[in-house]
């Protein structure tokens, strides 16, 4: 079997306290007190100056208080670090509300004033009436003694008028049949013929009663014609009166 060699153990001896106080050495002595500066002070306040070194360990702040320390600020500063970041995101969030607003509001300022300067127009439809062709194909007639002012006479118009004919009174003769009884006598005739019947509008032709009279009455012969508004005259398609001597169309 090998042998093993027992290494020498040698034992230190327990210190008492004396022994301890014994190889302490007094602060006053070392070099790292500053004699000189603890000379300056009062007697009084060397003693509290110093301290033993149980004292002087429990002022010193243990390893696991540091680390607490150190990480209390760096926590310090990554909550200021969010801080920061928190309070750049909602400037720039403002700024980006500030400008989506001012870039509607432009869009309602642009929108209104558009709406504000639109300028309606209105179409007119021009509506063309044509006139009916009696209104270009007539015969003028120009007789100042068919005036109702003209007095009694001798003339006639039974058989001027037999087959129907289109008539324009015009000039100083009159410009259309007299709408009211003139009275027997005038016209240079004895029966006076008016028109009784309603004129007709613009472009329209109407039939109406064509009453004669020799005094008083205001109907005591009568026909009927037709009449055509052609604007800024009257065409009549006139026939022959009743068969009575002295018997005419008067005017106006």
């Amino acid at each position: 079997m090998p042998k093993y060699q027992i290494p020498d153990v040698s034992f230190v001896k327990k210190l008492t306290s004396n022994e301890w106080a014994s190889k302490v050495i007094p602060i006053s002595n070392t070099k790292q007190q500053h004699p000189k500066n603890i000379k300056q002070l009062p007697p009084h306040e060397q003693k509290d100056s110093l301290c033993t070194p149980s004292d002087c360990f429990e002022n010193v702040e243990s390893s696991s208080d540091v680390m607490n320390i150190n990480n209390n600020k760096n926590n310090n500063k990554k909550y200021f670090k969010v801080l920061l970041i928190s309070v750049g995101v909602l400037l720039i969030l403002g700024v980006l509300a500030s400008v989506v607003m001012g870039i509607y509001a432009l869009v309602y300022i642009n929108k209104t004033t558009v709406a504000s300067t639109t300028v309606t127009t209105s179409t007119t439809s021009t509506t063309t009436t044509f006139l009916p062709p009696q209104c270009y194909s007539y015969t003028i007639i120009n007789d100042t003694t068919r005036l109702i002012t003209a007095g009694n006479g001798y003339a006639s118009d039974y058989g001027l008028f037999s087959t129907g004919t289109l008539v324009r009174f015009f000039g100083a003769g009159g410009t259309q049949i007299a709408t009211f009884p003139p009275g027997g006598y005038h016209c240079t005739a004895t029966y006076t013929g008016w028109y009784a019947g309603a004129l007709p509008s613009f472009s329209n032709t109407v039939t109406g009663i064509m009453c004669y009279t020799p005094g008083s009455s205001s109907c005591t012969l009568y026909n009927t014609i037709s009449v055509t508004n052609c604007g800024t005259f009257y065409v009549y398609n006139l026939i022959d009166p009743p068969n009575y001597s002295y018997i005419r169309y008067c005017t106006v």
